[in-house]
């Protein structure tokens, strides 16, 4: 374990280190991702624009979802859609990191380590703009900016920290077993009507909620929620607080294990 804890500290500091150059990076996986398109860079908004259209579309005029605790539905659901598009799309981007910059693997020079957060803040800064249509229409709503806002960094944070810490040990699974792509693709599956977005938890029994509650998932959705129209601080939840951080520093340790253990045949697989 002291092992692996130090190996961990050196992923840190190797990350650190290189920070100019990820930052560089993610901004070239980015522009890079809709090269050659004539719309280049505005599909990486229209797509997540037009699912939310349609799920909102879907609930509130197909299923006639009403109000949700006095808060507009369309404002409820946005705040958990968005949190939840930027999570799947990371989730599947950085899981196939090292699969996509396998000339970069294959370089001994190369901190590698940097990869899956590469592609994990490259979705971020689509994610940025979908954060301010979300603030413009709180506004629009009557949800205007208050000091509940300033805690929107720190479930951003969660969020890397949460796909840093499952996307170490998927990416380097996925390059011995492809297959798990398909894997991934069933679990957001999952995830997505596992986690109260498109529907209120207060559906089901309360003595069921914390089942729901055991997805990390919901931590952040609610994160979000929280900020922009519930105004919850986040260390009122300490309870889920100290879960969501506990296991993503066991998710980060089973990570780091697995990546290391796997890294050095890396190369010879690719």
């Amino acid at each position: 374990m002291m092992r692996i804890a130090k190996k961990i500290f050196n992923l840190f500091r190797d990350i650190f280190h290189d920070r100019r150059l990820l930052a560089n990076l993610a901004w070239q996986d980015f522009k890079r991702r809709f090269a050659g398109s004539y719309f280049g860079t505005l599909w990486g908004f229209i797509n997540p624009l037009l699912t939310i259209a349609i799920y909102w579309a879907v609930f509130q005029f197909g299923f006639r979802t009403g109000d949700v605790e006095g808060v507009p539905f369309v404002l409820w659901f946005m705040c958990g859609i968005v949190a939840w598009l930027f999570f799947s799309e990371a989730f599947t981007a950085a899981s196939n990191s090292f699969l996509e910059y396998s000339y970069l693997v294959k370089k001994v020079v190369f901190n590698i380590n940097i990869l899956p957060l590469v592609k994990i803040l490259s979705c971020l800064f689509v994610h940025l703009f979908f954060i301010g249509l979300l603030a413009v229409i709180c506004c629009l709503f009557g949800y205007f900016p208050s000091l509940y806002w300033l805690q929107l960094p720190y479930y951003l944070l969660c969020s890397v920290s949460l796909l840093f810490a499952v996307t170490l040990a998927f990416a380097s699974v996925i390059i011995f077993f492809r297959d798990l792509s398909q894997v991934i693709n069933i679990l957001l599956l999952i995830g997505m009507w596992g986690t109260p977005i498109a529907w209120n938890l207060s559906i089901f029994d309360p003595q069921y909620h914390f089942i729901f509650k055991l997805n990390p998932i919901y931590y952040i959705v609610e994160g979000y929620r929280d900020c922009f129209i519930q105004g919850t601080w986040f260390w009122e939840k300490y309870n889920q607080t100290a879960y969501f951080w506990i296991l993503v520093a066991v998710m980060l340790f089973m990570g780091a294990f697995v990546y290391h253990r796997l890294k050095q045949s890396f190369a010879d697989v690719l």
